[in-house]
């Protein structure tokens, strides 16, 4: 399956459905060694990953943990309040290999709205978009 990745970050989730670009994973570990709040976040990540396999598409039904981004057709974030750093993961759903995936791309810890901040949506969709174009190029 090229370079793309099972979810191996937390190890007990053993999904199907979801992938993860293969850099996914160093910038959701870079985040949380830095945050000193991993293992708040474990449990909150693996509910929503389990709703996510579970309800695909379906899944931003729930808008407290996951959003359709108004300024792309295929982008998705999972969210996570402030006490978990504010942590975004940037998502979508493809075909991939002529099976049905929703691919994690990139995750990043939104700041507050600060002039500049590398740490923003406005910087993280271009990162997501990037990346998976090169999933569609590798597959």
């Amino acid at each position: 399956m090229s370079r793309l990745r099972k979810v191996l970050y937390p190890d007990v989730f053993n999904g199907k459905y979801i992938l993860t670009h293969w850099d996914f994973e160093d910038d959701l570990k870079g985040i949380l060694e830095r945050s000193g709040r991993k293992a708040d976040f474990w449990g909150k990540y693996k509910q929503r990953l389990r709703f996510l396999d579970e309800r695909r598409t379906r899944c931003i039904q729930r808008s407290n943990w996951f959003e359709d981004l108004k300024h792309t057709e295929e982008l998705y974030s999972m969210l996570f309040d402030r006490n978990e750093k504010n942590i975004r993961i940037l998502f979508c759903f493809i075909t991939y290999q002529k099976v049905q995936h929703a691919l994690l791309l990139y995750a990043f810890e939104e700041k507050d709205n600060k002039k500049g901040s590398r740490y923003s949506y406005k910087k993280g969709i271009p990162v997501a978009l990037k990346r998976l174009e090169e999933v569609m190029q590798d597959g």
